[in-house]
């Protein structure tokens, strides 16, 4: 049994579609089918139901999938030790981040691709809950994101800061001059927010519950570069993150009355190696905060 056998397997598994894995995987469907056949030889058992153009795993193959992923990862676990035991920083960094931190990722991916030109930097944004789970799966090395009060006991989180929920709004607006806002004040203006997906919503949706309010916005998106474009015209209102206008000259953030605070966080694996790479962006990305809080 090979690493690859293992790989393929895990990737069949996951996509449940042999033309779908092969593409991803770069060979050729009838290379990856030769290859699951001589892994299930090899095991004495099929891992796969195949029924007419459908794809199963057998209770064989559900047992296999836990040992085979640990495996794989527990070998590129090692491979990065070693790379770190040389100090050959190489390889592939992947951050996951909410859309609120993108203003501060840029000057941190600029100053980490100065020290470590070798290290190629892949970042991806989704909202909170997506990139929990992406986090699990090993998809990301580390997550900048809110922590909710019910994290996995699989995730640890590091706080970094505290940033109020906030009616965001363009500067000049007449919200822009308080120095917090009523949630109740929100529906005497065209209010667009993000959709119950977004973790800042569902944090909206439960205080509004609570205070009886009845929000009535007039536009839902689940893409938050559309409400700042939105917000930006003067006539929209929203509710986002504080942190989301940072770097943004003329949106303004106003928090919501009663000092909601959503928790600024690395999170990660709990148990899992830790590259340096990641470590060291970690690090650019705490003194960056601290720069920009004073």
């Amino acid at each position: 049994m090979e690493l690859r056998h293992l790989r393929y397997f895990v990737k069949v598994a996951d996509l449940l579609n042999f033309t779908d894995a092969a593409n991803k995987l770069c060979i050729t469907q009838s290379t990856l089918s030769q290859q699951i056949k001589q892994l299930e030889d090899e095991l004495g058992v099929p891992l796969f139901d195949r029924i007419a153009k459908r794809v199963f795993l057998t209770e064989a193959g559900r047992e296999f999938l836990p040992y085979a992923e640990k495996t794989l990862r527990d070998a590129d676990d090692g491979k990065q030790r070693l790379l770190d035991l040389k100090d050959v920083r190489v390889g592939e960094v992947k951050i996951g981040i909410i859309f609120s931190l993108v203003g501060l990722m840029a000057p941190v991916v600029n100053r980490f691709a100065k020290q470590y030109p070798k290290v190629k930097v892949d970042i991806g944004y989704h909202q909170t809950h997506s990139l929990l789970n992406m986090l699990q799966d090993r998809r990301y090395d580390v997550v900048f994101c809110y922590a909710p009060e019910d994290l996995p006991s699989t995730l640890d989180a590091e706080l970094l800061y505290d940033s109020p929920l906030s009616v965001i709004v363009r500067r000049g607006h007449p919200l822009s001059a308080l120095r917090e806002v009523k949630l109740e004040q929100l529906n005497d203006y065209s209010l667009a927010l993000p959709t119950s997906t977004f973790y800042a919503r569902s944090v909206l949706d439960a205080l509004a519950a609570q205070q009886g309010v009845n929000l009535q916005p007039k536009v839902e998106m689940n893409g938050a570069l559309l409400l700042q474009q939105l917000v930006r015209s003067g006539y929209w209102v929203s509710v986002m993150s504080g942190a989301s206008t940072f770097g943004i000259d003329d949106l303004v953030a106003v928090p919501i009355a009663g000092k909601l605070l959503l928790h600024t966080a690395i999170i990660t694996l709990k148990d899992a190696y830790e590259k340096k790479a990641v470590r060291e962006f970690c690090n650019l990305l705490r003194q960056h905060i601290a720069e920009i809080r004073g």
